[in-house]
Formats: structure tokens, C-alpha cells, sequence
């Protein structure tokens, strides 16, 4: 993980996170999600403002597609080397869901709320659900999912990388 993370107060909240989660209304799993976060993901870059954009990390998930060298190659381009994982510039534990934020806070938010009344076999209603959750989420704990964040990047290092939880 190394010094950077640590000795930089502000890096946490610099990272743009990585990752997907499903979500159903009968167990059957949509491949538009893979076209509306591409979408979603290029329009929320290009809104933030450039001198955002130039501080900020991409943490790529784990997955091993991600980890081909055409993949990390086009990370060091894109992000000019500021991207974190496996064999980046940045490394960071394999298969730590607790060191990202989507996994062990934001999916099983979202999903609690989304599922919280049943739900019709209704794509629209699905998506309106997501996105009304979302807006619901309150910053007091986005911002305290990003001080459990680093709290937990300081207990990894605490332990050299080891399993904590």
C-alpha cells in the first residue's frame, strides 16, 4: 500500500472506487448495467472540474480480467499513473472488500433500501428505486464511510498487510 496512502491526510478522499454490484427484481440480471455505468461513469468525469480530475486515483477492483497488461497499460495512460492495484503504480491488498468502501458499506446500503418493500418485475421501477437510494444516502455517512475507510487503511498497515477483520 505503502507510505503514500498513510502520510498523504487527504488521500482517501481522493479515490474514485471501482467496482459493480447486481441488482434484480426476479433474479435475473440485465447486461445493460455494463452500458449504463460506462454512460454514467464518463459523464460524472467530465463534470468534475480538471484540477479534481489530475489529483484523483482510480482504484481498480481485483478482478482478474482487470489485471491484463493491455488493462494496466491504458490505466497508466488514462490516469497517468495515478491508479491503484494489483501490479499499479498504487498496490493494494488482493481480494479486500474491506478496504473498499462500495463493498463494505455503500451495495448493502443501497440494496437494504432498494428491497426494503417488494418489488414488481419492473426494470423502470428498479432503476428509479436505485437512483431515488442513492439520492437518500446522507453525506454525514458517506463521510463517515470515508473515516472508517481510512481507519481501516491504517489498521491494514498496522498489521503489514494481513487479514484484520
Amino acid at each position: 500500500m505503502g507510505n503514500r496512502v498513510l502520510n498523504d491526510v487527504g488521500f482517501h478522499k481522493r479515490i474514485l472506487f471501482s467496482d459493480e454490484s447486481t441488482f434484480s427484481t426476479n433474479g435475473v440480471v440485465s447486461s445493460q448495467h455494463c452500458r449504463c455505468y460506462k454512460k454514467f461513469l464518463t459523464d460524472k468525469l467530465d463534470e468534475l472540474p480538471l484540477s479534481y480530475r489530475t489529483r484523483m486515483f482510480f482504484q481498480q477492483d481485483g478482478c482478474p480480467a482487470h489485471h491484463a497488461v493491455t488493462v494496466r497499460n491504458w490505466l497508466n495512460s488514462e490516469f497517468n499513473e495515478h491508479w491503484i492495484g494489483r501490479d499499479g503504480p498504487i498496490l493494494w491488498p488482493p481480494r479486500s472488500p474491506d478496504l473498499t468502501i462500495l463493498d463494505f458499506y455503500l451495495w448493502g446500503r443501497l440494496k437494504q433500501i432498494v428491497y426494503r418493500e417488494p418489488l414488481e418485475n419492473d426494470e423502470e421501477q428498479l432503476k428509479t428505486r436505485i437512483q431515488n437510494a442513492v439520492k437518500s444516502l446522507s453525506i454525514g455517512d458517506i463521510r463517515n464511510s470515508f473515516n472508517e475507510f481510512r481507519a481501516r487503511i491504517e489498521i491494514c498497515a498496522e498489521k503489514g498487510g494481513a487479514l484484520f477483520e
